[in-house]
């Protein structure tokens, strides 16, 4: 039998073994089927947990890394959705953001994203173009700072939206574990607000309580949005 019918039969055997509803005859039957299938395949509990997450990408359509506001963005929708995220590069296509969960988490999280990613660039910009006569470093800092505000303010928005607080699960460690054992994980740097810069970080703030995350992109266009400078 394929090794991915095999994992596939296996977690449902699992999921009835831990179901409330099965009866004890059910689950007893199950849990022993389950644990003779990974015996005879010499398949280990860590790849029978990773099976069980799915992933969805969004390109960020940039051959650099992604910066740190990103991650934050990123890390947001992920946490909301009880997922988790990392950065990857993959020759041509350049980075991408992969989100991974349960069921359909990921995809819940990857259209949050790609949401709020394109309200928050475009605000960004905006709000840079009002910056008048100061130098470009100005401008740039300014627009760093509006951004760490707007990403301050979605947070709870985020939570909101998703429904629940979740916490990552350990379906998730395991698939990372298996498929990304050399991820390097990061501290993300944070812009700080002295004098009249102060202003953009609390403009910042204002425009993401207003953020929109119902505004139903279409599978394609959320998909396609991300990333970016």
């Amino acid at each position: 039998m394929d090794r991915q019918k095999v994992l596939n039969k296996v977690s449902k055997l699992l999921a009835l073994a831990n179901d409330c509803g099965a009866s004890p005859n059910e689950a007893e039957t199950a849990l022993r089927q389950a644990r003779h299938l990974m015996k005879q395949y010499n398949l280990e509990s860590l790849e029978v947990a990773a099976h069980a997450v799915e992933e969805v990408c969004v390109p960020t359509r940039t051959a650099r890394p992604p910066k740190d506001w990103l991650h934050r963005l990123a890390a947001t929708c992920a946490r909301a959705f009880d997922c988790e995220h990392l950065a990857f590069h993959s020759g041509l296509a350049g980075w991408s953001i992969k989100f991974m969960g349960i069921g359909i988490g990921p995809e819940l999280a990857a259209y949050a994203y790609s949401a709020l990613h394109h309200q928050l660039v475009m605000q960004r910009k905006a709000h840079v173009a009002l910056q008048k006569r100061c130098q470009l470093k100005t401008k740039r800092r300014r627009g760093e700072l509006f951004v760490d505000g707007w990403l301050s303010a979605i947070s709870y928005k985020v939570a909101q939206f998703a429904g629940a607080d979740a916490e990552p699960r350990d379906e998730i460690k395991a698939y990372i574990s298996l498929h990304h054992p050399t991820l390097e994980y990061m501290d993300l740097d944070r812009p700080e607000a002295k004098g009249h810069d102060i202003r953009s970080q609390q403009a910042g703030w204002q425009q993401g309580k207003q953020a929109n995350l119902g505004r139903g992109l279409s599978h394609k266009e959320r998909m396609s949005i991300g990333g970016g400078r």
